[in-house]
């Protein structure tokens, strides 16, 4: 339900942005999409409520459930008794579970469901830990990234499936319409051409692997008094680090060991500085000639560094001695800036203020990122055993790359294009 909310959100501010930016009230039919939207809007959040409010009354059921079982617990569920088990209520009290289990050798129930049925472990689990985590949670914790960034959402995600390692797929060689299209194919007026010549498109077979992101947490004893702190900790942590890696590798992967980046892809176009253009700033020039580099422009975004904002601030269209404001800044809550009518998205992975990549007009869609399930997680006593911690590591799968080899030529012009433009150096 909080994803059919996000939708509905985002759907309701492109009307009302798209009515903002060509400086307009809504028509009638966008102010019955938008009334649409809101009843929608409404409902989902009442369902989200109520879903909350019976979450909480199972919690405080589960709990009084607990107070009724008995002190002393075999130390290995049965295979009956595994099938009735209830999952863990939050990540901390999992952790709580494996740091029992690989101390003490007392292993939680739960933990051996859990296993077995995300693994088809048996139930003679070694003793320094290798329990999954609960699918829920390494679920949520890919989600929670996935959704939270401002660039992640914008890309085009497929999730690889079980048993594969990566993907392959065919797409057309194209880097010039000039005179053919998809990579080769021309037609021909029959008057012109007495024998007409056979084309084809020109296709191009690419292949991507996923690679490894890693992270390693460290819980010590205290846990077992801060469970409730704890699992917020973590899973906003984790969530925020892999959500920060995924948009600066998008925006800055070298594509060795790492997905690739599109300041650093094949068919990056990179628009020179103006002659004589003090260095660290951005003028007009710039954006006119980013913007129309710009394949699609009506998918298009400006994605910058938060320092470039202050030179926004003072961006004018030349007129005479004066000026004119091309920048339009957030006027309200909900509303988002805009430059040449296209939305801005402030990344502080994008390059320092005055080098190449600190102001980019990028199509996002352009752009493939494959995931692989959610996050996973093993745990041993023996990496801090003297400091008398457990160690938690964390593993996630990915990989991305533009989905173009090259930038396209047309017809009449010298000027290449791309779906990822940025202005050189200004120095």
């Amino acid at each position: 339900m909080k994803k059919e909310l996000l939708k509905l959100l985002a759907a309701q501010n492109v009307i009302i942005n798209k009515a903002i930016s060509e400086n307009r009230a809504m028509t009638e039919e966008e102010e019955k999409e938008v009334e649409e939207l809101e009843t929608k809007i409404e409902n989902c959040r009442k369902m989200i409520e109520m879903q909350a409010k019976m979450k909480r009354n199972t919690e405080e059921e589960e709990e009084l459930e607990d107070e009724e079982k008995p002190v002393n617990k075999p130390l290995f569920a049965e295979p009956k008794a595994i099938i009735e088990l209830k999952l863990f209520k939050n990540f901390a009290e999992q952790l709580k579970a494996v740091k029992g289990a690989v101390t003490s050798g007392r292993v939680d129930d739960r933990l051996v469901q859990i296993n077995n049925a995300a693994t088809g472990m048996g139930e003679q689990i070694g003793p320094d830990g290798g329990f999954a985590v609960q699918k829920d949670f390494a679920g949520m914790l890919m989600e929670t990234a996935v959704t939270s960034g401002n660039v992640l959402p914008l890309v085009d995600r497929y999730e690889v499936g079980a048993g594969s390692n990566g993907i392959k797929w065919v797409d057309i060689d194209e880097t010039s319409v000039a005179s053919t299209v998809y990579g080769g194919v021309t037609v021909y007026w029959r008057a012109e051409a007495g024998t007409v010549t056979a084309t084809k498109p020109k296709l191009i077979e690419k292949k991507m692997d996923l690679e490894t992101l890693m992270g390693v947490a460290y819980a010590t004893y205290e846990l077992d008094q801060d469970a409730t702190f704890v699992s917020q900790l973590y899973e906003r942590a984790f969530s925020v680090a892999i959500q920060r890696e995924l948009e600066n590798v998008i925006i800055n992967g070298s594509g060795t060991g790492k997905p690739l980046g599109f300041l650093t892809g094949a068919n990056l176009v990179s628009v020179s500085k103006e002659t004589g253009q003090v260095a660290a700033t951005v003028l007009w020039e710039n954006i006119v000639k980013i913007y129309n580099r710009q394949l699609n422009k009506n998918k298009a975004v400006w994605l910058m560094h938060p320092d470039v904002q202050q030179q926004l601030d003072f961006l004018a269209f030349p007129v005479g001695v004066g000026g004119v404001p091309v920048y339009l800044p957030a006027s309200s809550m909900g509303s988002i800036a805009t430059l040449k009518g296209r939305p801005i998205v402030e990344n502080d992975n994008c390059a320092a203020l005055g080098t190449v990549g600190d102001i980019n007009f990028v199509d996002l869609s352009e752009y493939m990122l494959i995931t692989k399930g959610g996050v996973q997680s093993e745990t041993s006593i023996h990496v801090q055993f003297l400091q008398a911690e457990n160690c938690f590591r964390f593993i996630f799968r990915a990989n991305g790359m533009p989905k173009k080899n090259s930038a396209l030529t047309i017809k009449n012009s010298s000027n290449t294009r791309s779906s990822f433009v940025t202005v050189a150096t200004r120095a």
